[in-house]
């Protein structure tokens, strides 16, 4: 079985976009008393105009969007996305079918972009992040980051900054060398060196002699 990871591989964002569109046409003229429905493990969510929205999948920039299914009952929460012409649980959407697709690999296509979005602004704001920590802000889609994959399924992710980069919070400024900005790693996967190899993956990575850690440091890179 095919993941939408592996389905948009040749994807942009216009098609994707262009499909989601094309599916609220369908959506907007259909039969509100027959609405279609979308099955999570034991619940059954109608789908109507008053559950689906456009979500922007690289935060601040509102040029590329997703279409989201949302809870009935949390409209903040999405339970599904519109990928490859079809709704996907946020389950499935960090699944794989490629072999090969295994280890720390670079983020490089939409499908992977997807991937790292849900990974941060799904799994770990919503329903892993403890309550003194600081979100990460959604990356943006040249972000240079790595996706760790494990047996067929993404179970984290870091994200750097690269010298030259422009700061945020100083446009003005540039960063001088390559920073660890963003770091995250399941739950159910801590404690079995999978951090520290994230970390061995970033010294290796870069070839500066100096290299940075963004304050303050997320909890996992303290377990």
């Amino acid at each position: 079985m095919a993941f939408p990871v592996d389905m948009l591989e040749n994807c942009s964002h216009e098609e994707l976009e262009n499909s989601a569109e094309d599916y609220m046409s369908d959506l907007r003229c259909g039969d509100p008393e027959n609405p279609e429905c979308f099955s999570l493990l034991n619940i059954t969510i109608p789908i109507s105009l008053s559950n689906v929205g456009f979500v922007p999948l690289y935060g601040g920039d509102q040029t590329q969007k997703i279409l989201a299914l949302f809870a009935p009952e949390d409209s903040l929460t999405a339970v599904a996305l519109y990928l490859a012409d079809q709704w996907w649980a946020i389950d499935d959407i960090v699944k794989t079918s490629v072999p090969s697709r295994e280890g720390l690999k670079q983020v490089s296509t939409l499908g992977e972009r997807v991937v790292l979005y849900v990974l941060n602004r799904i799994i770990y704001r919503k329903q892993e992040m403890e309550r003194n920590e600081i979100p990460f802000l959604c990356h943006s889609s040249t972000d240079y980051a790595k996706i760790l994959w494990k047996k067929g399924e993404a179970i984290g992710f870091y994200s750097v900054k690269p010298t030259g980069s422009i700061c945020a919070s100083f446009l003005t400024q540039s960063y001088q060398l390559p920073v660890l900005d963003t770091m995250f790693l399941r739950k159910k996967y801590r404690g079995k060196d999978f951090g520290l190899h994230m970390l061995e993956d970033f010294v290796d990575s870069f070839t500066e002699d100096a290299l940075g850690l963004r304050y303050p440091l997320s909890s996992l890179m303290y377990t």
